[in-house]
């Protein structure tokens, strides 16, 4: 019986089993998805998720396989520049900025994984979890039972889902949370090279990576690739509700994205006049390089820990975030790094798990819970600003904020203590 069973094999979980692997601690991964089953498109990384990826050896291969870079400029539907603000720095957060594709990523977490003999089991889709035990005495240890599709049962001293927002794990803890609920904000990305855009970039004067704040929503151009040569751009807008099917359906529809955008934001905007090179991106991007994202929150789960802390949680299982404030992943990632320590902290050999384990997994919750609450206000900050402006005083006043905020916060946008952030903080809340 391993230690730790690890339900999902996404970044969370394989991160998660990377530290414990380097603490000693016995894990085995489980993924629904086959090994070559990748979704979604790129992923911004800030400083405190690039700090967690260094520690798990990851860091280094990762950065010469993405776009590094330090300022995001804040600029209005007409072109002109706004501000800016640090996404990373390496004086200030000893990391920059990382944008990559979120299938490199995880393809090297996946290779670290293999090389370190941590056994993962690809198409495993978890059921349900069916039972725990308490430790009873110093002598024992308590453990938890999943059951997989295939009628397997599997036994480990701890269960933690690790299996996103649609978690099979979270009912086991939190029976009463409803479904995720529909953000109203959805996001459309568009790829494109440097060289179909000919001199427009250089023509252009807009400082990239950047976001654009127009009347009819915003849009983020974000190269992907080493060289910058591989754009990415976003544009972020209200949407209605759809079932899963339905956004499949609309995901696999490049045309009618391609459509949508150019609708919303060439044709029916009355109040902007784009940049050139920003009309360019929407209209030479290829449909087939578009694809989509709807966001969503997950109600509040008031207990990451079942009775007896044998079954856990961490990501998007726990907590969904809209990726608006770009910091899902690595609150993930902050949640499998904590989590380490305290599941170490369980198995040393002078910790009492019958009568200190409740205590000890529930130091964790709180300190992390504290922190998500206030990246997830951080977040919807953020959300409010993507949102269309219905008339031009609108349009006005939101650039008039976001122009006072960075006046008064400055270029690190009052975001030092998202970035500044270290996993080992946990063991001052742990010790306490």
């Amino acid at each position: 019986m391993v230690q730790v069973a690890i339900i999902g094999g996404g970044l969370g979980g394989l991160v998660l089993a990377l530290n414990l692997h380097k603490r000693n601690i016995s894990t085995a991964i489980y993924e629904s998805r086959s090994e070559t089953d990748i979704h979604g498109g790129s992923i911004a990384l800030a400083p405190n998720a690039l700090r967690v990826l260094d520690r798990v050896g990851a860091y280094e291969a990762l950065r010469v396989r993405g776009f590094i870079y330090e300022q995001i400029h804040f600029v209005n539907g007409k072109g002109a520049e706004i501000g800016f603000v640090f996404h990373g720095n390496r004086g200030l957060y000893n990391f920059p900025a990382l944008r990559i594709k979120r299938s490199v990523l995880r393809e090297e977490l996946v290779r670290l994984v293999k090389r370190e003999g941590i056994p993962i089991f690809w198409d495993k889709k978890c059921v349900h979890v069916v039972s725990e035990t308490a430790a009873t005495d110093p002598e024992s240890s308590g453990s938890a039972t999943v059951e997989f599709s295939d009628g397997e049962r599997v036994s480990a001293g701890f269960v933690v889902g690790a299996d996103g927002i649609h978690s099979r794990v979270r009912p086991f803890i939190a029976p009463d949370v409803g479904d995720p609920t529909f953000d109203g904000l959805m996001g459309i990305t568009g790829t494109i090279h440097a060289d179909e855009l000919g001199d427009l970039l250089e023509k252009a004067g807009l400082h990239i990576p950047c976001m654009l704040f127009g009347a009819k929503g915003s849009i983020g151009i974000l190269p992907s690739s080493f060289d910058g040569k591989e754009i990415e751009w976003f544009a972020n807008l209200e949407a209605e509700d759809r079932s899963r099917e339905e956004w499949t359906r609309f995901g696999s529809d490049g045309q009618g994205m391609k459509d949508l955008i150019l609708q919303r934001f060439l044709y029916d905007d009355k109040i902007d006049q784009w940049p050139e090179m920003v009309r360019q991106l929407m209209l030479k991007t290829r449909p087939e390089a578009f694809t989509n994202w709807p966001f969503y929150t997950l109600p509040h789960v008031e207990h990451w820990s079942s009775p007896h802390k044998r079954v856990l949680l961490i990501g998007d299982a726990a907590h969904a975030i809209p990726p608006t404030g770009g910091q899902g992943a690595a609150m993930a990632f902050e949640d499998a790094d904590t989590l380490s320590y305290v599941l170490t902290r369980a198995y040393s050999p002078d910790f009492n798990q019958a009568t200190n384990l409740s205590d000890l997994v529930t130091k964790w919750e709180h300190h992390r819970q504290e922190r998500i609450v206030e990246i997830t206000t951080f977040t919807s900050q953020n959300g409010r600003m993507r949102r269309s402006s219905t008339y031009v005083y609108e349009q006005v006043a939101k650039e008039w904020i976001i122009w006072a905020a960075l006046k008064i916060k400055g270029p690190q946008g009052g975001a030092a203590w998202i970035f500044s952030y270290t996993p080992e903080d946990i063991l001052a809340a742990i010790s306490l």
